[in-house]
């Protein structure tokens, strides 16, 4: 049996009671402790050493272990003279034989080191495509890029959701430390169920910032007047200027329904019940809304951005658009006949290519673990 340490605090909100999960690293993250869990390994997640939350009931397989405090200090000081000590000192209780990092950012770079000199493997996850590419991000700071990088130098093994984060990751880690591995997620078989007709609204679910487009949204759904939208979600603050201002536009437009954050427990129902999910995002990874829309047989709306590795239009998952335009009119050509295909493609693609113990089973034979 091993042990996994994950290190992103956020998780935490997935597994204690009343929690508040929020964001696609933090999902993706909590099915590999499932998956990892159902396999018979040891799931330790790291917190904050004032969070006193108790755990949910189901996930008492879970053991808490706190990262550091933080309510001492504040900015890059806290980490060098508090945060940076308080892990090494619980990595070196603890003794995990493997540390896996949700979500890669400078101080990354550190923990691997810590790591390498505990003679812990350190397994990176690639959440979005700009974590190997920050140009996708405007006025990122150079010395956090030059950190990350040393990270991916550093670490054990780097987990890859696309080829263009392969790709971009081989130019500087040996293939041998690299996998891409698609997402995971528990199959629900409670869901697995074709649709019968184009029937619902149209959902779109995320937190609301620069990434995911407000802009394109807005078109979109003014472009569409007979059809409803369902927006799911919250801002983030403080709220980009785009964002800000199609969010106010978005809120006038009659067709438009903010439902707020939609629970763990409810986003499944919430999916079943729509048209298509729609995608307007700039850029992602791998985005778990787009598995959760599949297990429900609710085909995708997305740009051409955001289809990874050209899935959705290769094995006919949705429709791929340009702009609002060629949505409108792809949208306009699709026959019932061919929505019910793509709706039960979504379905026989998803439990094929994402079941959770399926990938665990191909990221042990990577990490040379016994299953």
């Amino acid at each position: 049996m091993a042990k996994f340490l994950f290190t992103q605090w956020q998780n935490v909100e997935m597994v204690v009671k009343e929690g508040k999960p929020w964001g696609g690293s933090a999902v993706q993250t909590f099915n590999w402790m499932i998956a990892f869990h159902e396999l018979h390994h040891a799931v330790l997640l790291g917190k904050r050493q004032e969070d006193n939350r108790e755990l949910a009931d189901q996930f008492q397989w879970v053991e808490l272990v706190p990262l550091y405090d933080s309510r001492k200090l504040g900015g890059k000081i806290a980490w060098f003279f508090h945060r940076f000590p308080s892990i090494f000192r619980m990595l070196k209780k603890n003794k995990p034989d493997f540390i896996y990092t949700s979500i890669p950012n400078w101080t990354t770079f550190y923990i691997v080191l810590m790591s390498r000199y505990l003679g812990i493997k350190h397994i990176i996850r690639i959440a979005n495509d700009p974590d190997v590419n920050k140009s996708m991000i405007k006025d990122y700071p150079k010395s956090y890029e030059i950190q990350i990088n040393l990270a991916y130098r550093f670490a054990d093994y780097i987990l890859a959701q696309n080829n263009f984060q392969y790709n971009t990751l081989l130019k500087i880690v040996p293939p041998e430390r690299v996998l891409k591995i698609s997402n995971p997620i528990v199959i629900n078989k409670t869901y697995l169920n074709p649709k019968k007709t184009i029937a619902g609204y149209i959902a779109w679910i995320a937190n609301f910032r620069y990434q995911k487009n407000f802009s394109l949204l807005y078109d979109i759904a003014k472009m569409f007047p007979n059809e409803k939208f369902k927006v799911a979600g919250q801002p983030l603050f403080p709220l980009d200027a785009e964002t800000e201002t199609y969010f106010d536009k978005l809120k006038k437009l009659p067709n438009v329904e903010f439902v707020g954050v939609i629970s763990r427990d409810e986003i499944l129902d919430f999916l079943k019940e729509a048209k298509f999910l729609l995608n307007t995002s700039r850029y992602e990874g791998f985005s778990n809304t787009f598995l959760e829309s599949m297990l429900t047989g609710t085909p995708i709306l997305t740009t051409t951005q955001v289809n990874p590795d050209g899935i959705i239009d290769n094995y006919g998952l949705g429709l791929v658009y340009e702009n609002q335009s060629d949505l409108l009119l792809k949208f306009g050509q699709l026959s019932q006949n061919d929505y019910l295909n793509l709706s039960q493609n979504c379905i026989a693609y998803v439990k094929e290519n994402h079941d959770h113990i399926l990938q665990a089973n191909k990221l042990f034979d990577f990490l040379n673990i016994s299953i």
